[in-house]
């Protein structure tokens, strides 16, 4: 976990967001205070591999290892990737698996959650559906002004996910304030 030792009450609040699998599943954790400060935390829940541990306790890992993130950061809200149709069905049962593991997390806390699928993460943060994971991380550093982003790839797609929702949120509010 990113930043160890007691929790920044900026932090506290704020979105979720968990890119899922079971070899890693990054997980990422925006808030943006009225000034438009980001405040972040991130890091990589690693179960056991599969060789030494059998597929039910490398969920239980998942599973209680988010629960930790959201009991420390207390966000009010979750977004998680959903898996995309892969050709490899093994792969994305295995995506889904996890994706369950940290939906069940989530609900465990109280958080409702909201699924975006890859694409439109991409779509939102980067402007094209089609980026790859650098140009997503670059352009996700660029709207949160940071300096630089030291997040593995897990980490950097569940913070895309997490200000996903958070511009989704924004445009809900936008959208409610003009129809008053």
């Amino acid at each position: 976990m990113a930043g160890s030792g007691a929790v920044r009450p900026e932090l506290l609040g704020g979105v979720l967001g968990i890119d899922p699998g079971l070899r890693a599943t990054g997980w990422g954790v925006v808030r943006v205070d009225g000034g438009g400060t980001a405040h972040l935390a991130w890091g990589a829940v690693r179960p056991p591999a599969a060789a030494e541990a059998a597929l039910p306790e490398r969920l239980r890992v998942l599973f209680e290892r988010i629960g930790e993130v959201i009991r420390r950061y207390e966000p009010s809200e979750m977004a998680v990737e959903r898996p995309f149709l892969h050709r490899n069905a093994r792969t994305a049962m295995a995506l889904g698996q996890a994706q369950g593991a940290a939906l069940t997390a989530g609900a465990a806390s109280g958080l409702i959650a909201a699924e975006y699928p890859p694409r439109e993460v991409r779509e939102a943060v980067a402007g094209d559906g089609s980026a790859d994971k650098r140009a997503v991380a670059d352009a996700l550093r660029r709207r949160l002004r940071l300096a630089a982003l030291e997040a593995s790839d897990d980490a950097s797609d569940a913070l895309a996910v997490a200000y996903c929702h958070l511009l989704v949120i924004e445009s809900r509010g936008r959208l409610m304030a003009a129809a008053r």
